[in-house]
């Protein structure tokens, strides 16, 4: 239980789910060595500046402008590796709630102890539905979503962060799992503990992030469709509910906003177009070192 971890809250306008999420965070943890980074990106509320009066053992950094999960997450990630030695980084969504008081301590020797895992999520579950299930104590899955994941320091120093080319947030966690599977770590699952993740709070409704789903979307298929992933080509209009299971008709729903999805593609498509240079030369390089200052590489 010496094992240094750092929690990653990125926060965004977050305002009393926030506040509930790090007052569930301290009120119920129990691990011995543990630091809460926020990063605050570009938030308008103050959330961010609610957390640093009223919680001193939490380091806020403050974006002066939106970023995005992937730069935010970014920005941790240097934070934790540089100022913390961080052994692992547990990224948390602002909108989770912690419920066991030993999550830390249960994951954190799964991964002592399988060297292979890159990636562990827990039990993720939502109102609706579950986020990520097993009952096992490691199942091994393709993709687990950022919302709650403990993450290897090595995988960092091999291959980088997040994709910060991907617009404020969609389809980042995916593609960084890809790029995990492809430097030879593994992603699992464990049922050892569980957190609520309170999607319910998510409105993203408008044209605007019809359209940044939409982009991300056409990024994701463009830097890693294969033939073993072509099923991947519907999370236009459907989505996983479970995301550690296969796209299996009864762990698909429809989107709300499908119809205009399918009318933004062709402007999505066409802006990707623009960068195609860029993700041809990212989409041969799954496993190379990206989106990081290389002097993590050495730490």
């Amino acid at each position: 239980m010496n094992k240094k971890v750092c929690v990653v809250i990125n926060n965004w306008n977050g305002g009393n789910l926030l506040l509930e999420c790090l007052y569930s965070l301290f009120n119920v943890t129990q691990y011995p060595n543990f630091k809460v980074i926020v990063v605050d990106d570009g938030s308008t509320d103050g959330s961010g500046e609610e957390v640093k009066r009223k919680f001193k053992n939490v380091k806020v950094i403050f974006l002066r402008e939106h970023k995005g999960a992937s730069f935010t997450r970014n920005v941790g990630i240097e934070y934790c590796l540089k100022n913390e030695k961080a052994d692992y980084i547990i990224f948390l969504d602002n909108d989770v709630k912690i419920e066991d008081k030993s999550w830390i301590k249960k994951l954190v020797p799964i991964m002592e102890k399988e060297k292979e895992i890159g990636i562990l999520a827990p039990i993720i579950s939502t109102p609706e539905h579950y986020q990520t299930f097993t009952k096992k104590t490691i199942e091994y899955t393709k993709y687990v979503p950022s919302a709650c994941v403990i993450v290897r320091k090595d995988v960092f120093k091999k291959i980088g962060g997040f994709d910060i080319n991907f617009l404020f947030v969609g389809n980042e966690d995916p593609d960084f799992c890809n790029r995990v599977r492809a430097s030879n770590f593994k992603i699992a699952v464990t049922n050892k503990t569980k957190v609520f993740h309170n999607t319910s709070t998510k409105k993203r409704k408008s044209i605007f992030w019809s359209f940044v789903s939409t982009y991300n979307y056409v990024r994701y298929i463009l830097l890693n469709l294969r033939e073993n992933s072509v099923f991947e080509i519907f999370s236009l209009i459907v989505i996983r509910k479970n995301f550690s299971r296969g796209y299996n008709p009864s762990n698909l729903i429809i989107v709300s906003d499908w119809w205009k999805r399918l009318i933004l593609f062709p402007l999505a498509f066409l802006l990707n177009l623009i960068r195609i240079r860029e993700i041809l030369k990212l989409r041969r390089e799954r496993n190379q070192f990206h989106f990081l200052s290389e002097k993590i590489k050495k730490l």
